[in-house]
């Protein structure tokens, strides 16, 4: 008997949509972070790198929103992890606005670093404490 096809991706893969709109929300995070730090390295006034603070906030959060549509473990995995440690410099740039260099590095590393971790570590369950397929 033939097998039968199942309506959607194969499981964990994404639906050609989602993974494009994580593509375009991923380019427009990086473009507009790079801006930001660019924009604190030179001095520039609070009130022209706001705009792409904003942006660089819903884009991320935009960023968040994909990852939960394609897996609610997200948040215990070592990805999720790395990324709420990739955001928890940006509250602190309201606090201490002198350091707003340092914590936009802080932030940059902590983003490359979670996006660039093996596999193992980034479907790894705090909630479960092993690897999560």
């Amino acid at each position: 008997m033939a097998a039968q096809k199942t309506a959607g991706p194969p499981k964990g893969k994404r639906p050609g949509w989602s993974r494009g709109l994580d593509i375009l929300l991923r380019s427009l995070h990086i473009g507009v972070a790079g801006i930001l730090l660019g924009g604190a390295v030179f001095q520039q006034p609070v009130e022209i790198l706001h705009f792409y603070g904003l942006l660089v906030v819903l884009s991320g959060l935009g960023l968040v929103g994909t990852e939960l549509h394609h897996s609610l473990r997200w948040p215990h995995e070592g990805r999720g992890l790395a990324a709420l440690a990739h955001m928890l410099p940006i509250p602190l740039l309201h606090l201490l606005p002198g350091t707003s260099v340092s914590l936009l590095w802080v932030a940059m590393v902590l983003g490359g670093i979670g996006s660039h971790m093996p596999r193992t570590w980034r479907h790894w369950s705090l909630l479960y404490g092993r690897v999560v397929e």
